[in-house]
């Protein structure tokens, strides 16, 4: 080992007096390092001071044979002890040997610099512990803290025990390390203790260690538990048993939130009536004063505003843009922010945030700073604004996106499953999507997989199998992988009634749940066949020699293969006949004669029927009940149907009935039964529960 040794320069003039300590220092500038170390030993009882110094000199040069860095410590160190005894004149007399205070922590700080090089080598937390204890003085004090701590908390890391992290913290207290330390030590106690995940764990780790921070969410645990089923008595019995659980507003707010799904005064008026110790009195009087009245947006000279279904302006036009009421809260812009006003147009939640959603089940997503979180009806933060990108919630989850990975926060904004994915998507039926190193899987709630990322395209065909897409055709697998033996699938359709369509060779046949082909590859491939041929309840539409019919789910022919052309398969199909449009029921009995232009089967109650280049529509009589005299018809929801003559659009309900004029550009579906309608820069709505036309009243 090489040593790095700081030359001391011991003096210019050495004063021609006897004794063997005069001899000593002549003897060690001349670098006679056997006469020197002879003579300082000799000279130890009279000459104390001066003799260690300059054996330590001679100990810590690694040009002579007695150079040893031990030797060299324990010399110095008794200089530098009583160096500060001796008298002032005794002091001024060393001085001439180049012996003073500096030149002793000069050679000191030489010393642990050796001892710093030894514990480098070393590189244990015992090492560096060593050398922390023996040379507080030391320049390489704090890395050598830095070294020992870094060491000790790797190997805390590798036990990974809060015992461990415990240990680490009794050790070196004041470590820089000891945040992270105590980090580490609270999540593990709190894991160790809680990972059976039941509610009795979660109650006994908050009696236990009442300190641990993550008793916070040991209490969300309890209230996730409690509560997962998401109904009124889980939240009042959750009330009841844990009244002091951090949850207790939020457990009364959504009890209040799910009684009060129909919003109404006598719905409140019950409420207050079984739950009389709800804390929110004063918000339950103004949900009474408000009278739950329904609200629309509407529009006057480019600011928005709300009116009621009558029309009457209730709040004045003074936003940029605006939102439905949803549970008593509607979103608002101004001045370039959105936050949220109640029906009494107070700002409940401040024009803070850069978008935003509509509340669902207490919950609205935020954005801010093009950053999104969540947040409850008092404005709180459920979810801090840090992520880029926010799912809605389903399942009780909703994805997240922090910095390049997915994952899963729960109602309560808990990371309930770590990031972890390339990319994510929404829960549905307990499954959700996600993929990783480009090859996709499926995870239930828990995190689990159900399906491992183990294909670049795969989808859930059954509640067994997964459909494989390549880049030419399809695969069935079985949820660990396996691929199960089918004909080729060139195009694949999805499970309806327990039956699959796909096309094979350019044949067309039907598979059920398990994959079992139970409709040989018979029939004729036709355009939209994946969609057209698909299973509605027990039939589906099929194709022969250019002819249409009608196959029920074991393959047996409802209606013969004999059409030149059909429409989708309903209660009454469309069919053509010698260039006529009529309609056939699911026994093949004509039951409006083929008279038509065009025709398209039953929906919500009508058939759509065309003569020349005009529509209209027709009961199961085949009475004509919306008038042939429109370029397009069709159906806007169960019980009616949108009109268009030209570039304006109308719309009638299934009996007939005109309820909107034929006087709007555009209609759209906005909220519920509600229809925006745009005529120019009019906006008007209609309701479709009450079939009425709403129009602002300025």
């Amino acid at each position: 080992m090489k040593v790095v040794v700081v030359i001391i320069s011991l003096f210019t003039f050495i004063p021609s007096f006897a004794g063997n300590i005069d001899k000593a220092f002549t003897a060690l500038q001349n670098f006679n390092y056997f006469e020197a170390k002879k003579l300082f030993e000799k000279s130890i009882k009279k000459e104390y001071v001066a003799a260690n110094f300059g054996l330590a000199s001679i100990y810590i040069k690694n040009d002579n044979p007695f150079f040893n860095v031990d030797s060299a410590y324990s010399t110095i160190l008794r200089a530098e002890k009583n160096y500060g005894a001796l008298k002032d004149k005794k002091k001024e007399v060393l001085k001439k040997y180049g012996l003073d205070y500096a030149a002793i922590t000069s050679i000191r700080q030489n010393v642990s610099s050796n001892l710093y090089s030894k514990a480098t080598q070393l590189n244990s937390e015992l090492a560096y512990h060593d050398f922390i204890l023996k040379n507080s003085w030391a320049k390489e004090l704090p890395k050598a803290v830095h070294l020992r701590d870094s060491i000790a908390f790797s190997s805390a890391m590798k036990l990974h025990t809060s015992a461990a992290f415990h240990t680490f913290l009794e050790k070196y207290p004041q470590s820089s390390l000891k945040d992270d330390a105590k980090n580490q030590f609270n999540q593990l106690q709190y894991k160790e203790n809680t990972e059976v995940g039941t509610i009795a764990s979660f109650l006994s780790f908050e009696k236990e260690f009442p300190s641990n921070p993550f008793v916070s969410d040991a209490q969300d645990q309890v209230y996730r538990l409690s509560t997962s089923k998401n109904r009124v008595q889980d939240y009042a019995t959750f009330i009841k048993t844990y009244p002091n659980n951090k949850n207790i507003e939020n457990a009364w707010r959504k009890l209040y939130q799910l009684y009060m799904s129909e919003y109404t005064v006598k719905r409140l008026d019950k409420f207050q009536s079984e739950y009389p110790n709800y804390p929110f009195v004063e918000e339950l009087k103004r949900d009474k004063e408000l009278g739950f009245q329904q609200l629309i947006p509407f529009r006057k000279e480019g600011k928005y505003g709300w009116m009621d279904l009558n029309g009457s302006v209730l709040i004045d036009a003074q936003y940029s843009s605006v939102g439905f009421f949803k549970e008593g809260l509607a979103w608002a812009e101004k001045q370039g922010k959105y936050g949220f006003v109640n029906k009494a147009n107070e700002a409940v939640i401040p024009f803070i945030f850069s978008n935003c959603n509509d509340f669902d089940k207490g919950r609205a997503i935020v954005e801010v700073d093009e950053m999104y979180g969540i947040i409850d009806r008092s404005g709180a933060y459920i979810v801090n604004p840090v992520y880029k990108d926010l799912g809605q919630y389903a399942d009780g989850l909703v994805y997240a996106q922090k910095d390049s990975l997915y994952g899963y926060l729960d109602m309560m904004g808990y990371q309930r499953i770590s990031p972890q994915y390339e990319d994510a998507y929404s829960f549905s039926n307990g499954k959700a999507k996600v993929s990783i190193q480009e090859l996709e899987g499926f995870i239930d709630t828990y995190g689990t997989y159900i399906v491992r990322p183990m294909f670049e395209s795969v989808s859930i065909f059954s509640d067994s199998l997964i459909a494989i897409e390549n880049d030419e055709d399809y695969q069935l697998a079985k949820y660990d992988g396996t691929k199960i033996q089918t004909p080729v699938f060139e195009e694949l359709g999805k499970l309806s009634a327990d039956r699959a369509i796909f096309v094979s060779g350019e044949k067309v046949g039907y598979i059920n749940g398990k994959g079992k082909t139970v409709i040989n590859a018979q029939y004729d491939y036709f355009t939209n066949v994946i969609s057209d041929g698909e299973f509605f309840g027990n039939f589906a539409k099929v194709s022969k020699g250019g002819k249409f019919g009608i196959i029920d789910k074991n393959g047996k022919v409802v209606i013969p293969i004999s059409y030149a052309k059909l429409s989708f398969v309903s209660s009454l199909i469309a069919f053509e006949k010698a260039g006529k449009w009529g309609f056939i029921d699911l026994t093949n009995k004509v039951v409006i004669p083929a008279t038509y232009e065009y025709a398209e089967s039953f929906s919500t109650g009508l058939g759509i029927v065309q003569d020349l280049t005009l529509r209209g529509a027709v009961n199961s009589k085949g009475q004509i009940v919306i008038p042939i005299q429109f370029t397009s018809i069709k159906p806007l929801d169960d019980t009616h149907f949108i009109v268009t003559l030209g570039a304006l659009s109308g719309i009638y309900t299934y009996k007939g009935e005109l309820v909107v004029p034929v006087d709007y550009n555009n209609i759209r579906k906005v909220q519920d039964d509600h229809y925006l309608l745009t005529k120019g820069q009019e906006l008007h709505y209609f309701y479709a529960a009450e079939n009425k036309l709403i129009k602002p009243q300025f």
